[in-house]
């Protein structure tokens, strides 16, 4: 999304001037991240936020969500990765079409791996796919790019290119628009061993190794404690995490495990991953155990933070979940395999909740004769019925601190 120039530099100040870092840079700037060791049990939205908006997703039998991947959103349309299906609803929730469909002919796709949008175009990367498929936001299929690997992990920058991390090469290729030179190559991983490419580690849904910003893309690899900004086609060091024996060492990596995975999870447990997600006033980190893939029988985060770009504080919060104190009075993202998405543009923190917890919730106040903070919501939630598709939840992050 295209921005003034004056909010690109005050956001990308705020963001290497966070204080809730050592008092010196460890390079300039660089800042060395302390993690908070002690903390409170819940993060309230009221801390960070104003309003929150929920929107149940309009179902039909074109429309039906088993599960959400991913989720892109603009002023206008909502765009989400469900089940190997990308799927269109207006910011309402009403459903407006699928972008392309499943099948193996021209224009179709598989497994979805992700999927983006630059202007009006969307890019859809798919399993049986060495490449991209290209669609209009209207659904018109456009074109097929073909490359010589198969793009798994890849986001759009700042000023409309495609960068595409490729996690066995430890690099990430940054192409223009119609790809009609060679890409330029970021190394932002070295020492990368040959097993890599035999055992690569999935993300749960809605993480990233790429997380936009305004002004660039944060690269976050999970098995290093160096955030990069990836911007002009260069890369710089935004954070160091002071992880200590939380980061999962070199020679614990999956490529290691010789394909024994169980007992290479049971391992991996035991060590942390850090995902950031900055808006300009506050910067979100989430961690969890690093035993990440789908299929994880204890999902949830170990923690929170929330840090003020602004005032500095740098707070823990022991709950896997954040509470909406301002509109419904329940826990958010507390669900197997929910989490909060990294969003494309500085405004919204964003989740679902499953339209059954929501009645559930319902219920449960009726019965003990409590109230949500929002009579207006819970008119809303009145139309909501068993088996309906989730609930999108938009929690607006607030630009300027109350602090």
């Amino acid at each position: 999304m295209k921005r003034k120039a004056l909010f690109y530099t005050a956001f990308i100040y705020a963001l290497l001037s966070i204080k809730c870092v050592a008092d010196k840079p460890v390079n300039d700037g660089t800042k060395l991240l302390t993690f908070p060791t002690s903390g409170e049990d819940t993060l309230k939205v009221s801390l960070f936020a104003d309003t929150v908006f929920y929107i149940p997703l309009e179902t039909t039998e074109e429309s039906f969500i088993q599960f959400i991947e991913q989720v892109w959103l603009n002023d206008t349309v909502i765009l989400l990765d469900s089940g190997g299906k990308v799927l269109m609803f207006r910011q309402d929730g009403k459903f407006i079409r699928q972008i392309g469909k499943q099948g193996r002919g021209p224009g179709e796709y598989l497994s979805i791996f992700h999927f983006d949008v630059i202007r009006d175009t969307v890019y859809i990367s798919s399993s049986g796919r060495r490449g991209f498929l290209r669609y209009t936001l209207d659904g018109t299929f456009c074109d097929e790019i073909r490359l010589d690997y198969q793009p798994v992990y890849f986001s759009t920058t700042a000023n409309h290119k495609l960068a595409c991390y490729v996690h066995p090469d430890g690099k990430i290729y940054v192409y223009n628009k119609y790809f009609s030179a060679p890409p330029d190559t970021i190394i932002v991983e070295y020492g990368v061993t040959i097993g890599r490419r035999k055992y690569i580690e999935g993300l749960r849904p809605g993480y990233s190794y790429l997380q936009k910003t305004p002004s660039g893309l944060l690269f976050n690899s999970f098995l290093s404690d160096t955030i990069w900004n990836i911007a002009n086609d260069k890369k710089e060091p935004v954070f160091i995490l002071d992880l200590r024996d939380k980061l999962l060492p070199y020679d614990k990596q999956i490529e290691f495990s010789n394909g024994d995975f169980t007992n290479w999870h049971n391992m991996a447990s035991h060590y942390s991953i850090i995902h950031l997600i900055p808006f300009s006033v506050f910067t979100f980190v989430f961690q969890l155990h690093h035993s990440v893939m789908s299929y994880d029988p204890n999902p949830g985060y170990d923690a929170i933070y929330l840090c003020n770009n602004i005032t500095g504080e740098f707070s823990k919060y022991n709950s896997s979940c954040i509470y909406d104190d301002i509109v419904s009075g329940q826990e958010l993202s507390n669900e197997r395999l929910t989490y909060f998405f990294p969003m494309y543009f500085d405004d919204y923190l964003v989740t679902v909740k499953k339209s059954q917890n929501v009645l559930d919730y319902l219920k449960l106040l009726k019965e003990s004769n409590k109230e949500a903070p929002s009579l207006l919501w819970v008119n809303q939630m009145k139309y909501v019925k068993e088996g309906d598709n989730p609930i999108l939840i938009k929690i607006k992050v607030r630009r300027i601190s109350h602090e």
